[in-house]
């Protein structure tokens, strides 16, 4: 865990657990009606604040997805 100067450790907790539970919710909502992909990001997006090794991931993916995105555009 990354703690910033000034960072209380209940602050830390609850951004975890917020992001646990919203990546959670949004596992469950990809195959139940609702904004299931959204809801994970956002939940990834809060641990990642926290995580470094996180952070480091969710830097990856984007990385990833922007690359196919521009294939697709390019392809299509």
């Amino acid at each position: 865990m990354r703690m910033r100067e000034g960072r209380h450790a209940l602050r830390t907790v609850l951004a975890v657990g917020s992001g646990l539970l919203l990546l959670g919710l949004g596992l469950v909502m990809l195959v139940l009606p609702g904004p299931g992909l959204f809801t994970g990001l956002v939940g990834a997006a809060l641990i990642a604040g926290e995580s470094l090794i996180v952070a480091r991931w969710l830097d990856w993916l984007d990385l990833r997805a922007a690359r196919a995105w521009a294939r697709w555009r390019r392809s299509g």
